[in-house]
């Protein structure tokens, strides 16, 4: 049985709009130790594909563009860039450096560039970008975190909501081709919800998050979304705060099963074409399709045929976010 691609673009796309502070104080306590947060945090405009027309080809980011106030008064733009790809990108430190100069060039004023490593290799830590020649030389040092080296028990032990979401984004890693495994793991991190005194808000976007990370087959779903109204049910009873799964899509009626069913179908078989046309698909590429809106998955299903190379795919998903 196969399983649905890990929204791992999706996931961390709500934790960073929702829960910055979080990420940055279990992340980077150094950054998080050094902002006002009694002052507001202003969303920047950040167009990836305007200071990298390369951005949208194949590799899975997040990025985040904000403005702080550090702790001594004086404001600053804060670059948060997420790499999701499962594998090493020899040219991550480059690209990191050419956004930088880049954001800079556009802002002339403070920028400081964060990293996440996402990624499953325990061996790969860029941090760092520049060259020298005769006496020039140009240096970028950015901090960079892996979320693989993060203790698994410090992680279970802490309330902050990103310890979860790295706890499920390690999960949805460890479950790849493993159906009856995600789903334990699905039905046990639900479970610890409950447990770790978030409140109802919160509850509700790391439900979302675990959904986006944990997908299941439709059937095992159903099985799974059972057993965790149960679970509900009886933590209900023991007053605790509620996810209200009914107020989130959690249960749906009959017609919206149908249409969700369709929609999975609509995914697998655009999927299915595309594997055949180009002999196979990388997993982060598969992560981006799977996360199109319906109506742009309709229009890829037709916009396929003409594809001669994975190039002209590449092509149209970034024509789809440039019009985006």
């Amino acid at each position: 049985m196969r399983l649905p691609a890990a929204n791992y673009d999706g996931a961390w796309k709500e934790a960073l709009q929702h829960h910055l502070p979080a990420c940055l104080e279990l992340l980077f306590p150094e950054v998080y130790a050094g902002i006002d947060w009694t002052q507001p945090v202003t969303d920047e405009p950040l167009t990836l594909l305007q200071i990298n027309p390369e951005a949208s080809k194949g590799n899975q980011h997040v990025d985040k563009l904000v403005q702080v106030t550090r702790t001594d008064g004086e404001t600053a733009l804060l670059f948060v860039h997420l790499e999701i790809q499962s594998q090493r990108d020899e040219a991550f430190a480059q690209r990191m450096f050419r956004y930088h100069a880049r954001l800079f060039d556009r802002e002339v004023r403070p920028l400081v560039s964060l990293a996440i490593l996402a990624d499953d290799d325990p061996h790969w830590y860029p941090s760092s970008f520049g060259y020298t020649i005769w006496s020039c030389r140009v240096l970028l040092q950015f901090p960079t975190i892996k979320l693989l080296d993060l203790p698994e028990a410090t992680l279970e032990a802490s309330n902050n909501l990103i310890a979860m979401l790295v706890l499920l984004h390690r999960d949805a890693q460890a479950t790849r081709g493993k159906p009856k495994e995600r789903m334990q793991r699905k039905i046990a991190r639900f479970r610890s919800l409950f447990r770790k005194g978030y409140q109802a808000d919160d509850l509700r976007r790391i439900y979302r998050i675990l959904e986006h990370l944990l997908r299941l087959p439709r059937s095992m779903q159903i099985t799974a979304h059972a057993t965790m109204r149960q679970i509900e049910e009886e933590e209900n009873r023991m007053s605790l705060p509620m996810i209200g799964l009914e107020k989130i899509g959690f249960t749906k009626g009959r017609a919206e099963g149908r249409a969700e069913g369709r929609a999975e179908e609509r995914e697998q078989l655009v999927l299915r074409q595309l594997r055949r046309k180009f002999g196979g698909l990388d997993a982060a590429l598969e992560s981006v399709i799977v996360a199109l809106p319906a109506p742009l998955l309709l229009n890829l299903s037709d916009a396929l045929l003409d594809f001669s190379t994975p190039t002209d795919l590449d092509a149209w998903l970034k024509a789809q976010q440039t019009e985006g």
